[in-house]
């Protein structure tokens, strides 16, 4: 009896040790990996994808050209006037340029870096 009862934790321990090392070193989640690989896709925005400049061509009647520069500033052009809007620009997130002194928020198209959408107006600017 006494045989049979130390036997019994012998296994269990045994049994840990074995399903400790499967979920250490087994196959990962699906739901992960397919986010790693989404994710790997999308590439960090640089400097030379946004100098450049950017036309609204989604609401014409705005007149709309932004031109950012490799100084980090940026100037606005609306309805024939010049240099409307002006600030430095940055480089906030992986896709996200954040506009100074307004607080404005752009988005780069991930699928195509000559696109971005003003967050703010959801206004829809492509490079030239």
């Amino acid at each position: 009896m006494n045989r049979k009862f130390k036997a019994i934790p012998t296994t269990i321990f045994f049994v840990l040790i074995l399903l400790f090392i499967s979920f250490q070193f087994g196959p990962k989640d699906d739901s992960v990996n397919a986010q790693s690989a989404t994710t790997s896709n999308v590439k960090k925005i640089s400097d030379k994808d946004i100098v450049g400049v950017w036309t609204n061509h989604h609401n014409k009647n705005l007149h709309q050209k932004i031109t950012f520069h490799k100084n980090h500033k940026w100037n606005e052009n609306q309805h024939g006037v010049t240099n409307i809007y002006s600030g430095t620009w940055k480089i906030v997130g992986k896709r996200t340029i954040s506009l100074a002194p307004y607080g404005e928020k752009i988005v780069i198209n991930k699928h195509n870096v000559n696109q971005m959408n003003v967050v703010s107006y959801h206004h829809i600017l492509n490079k030239k």
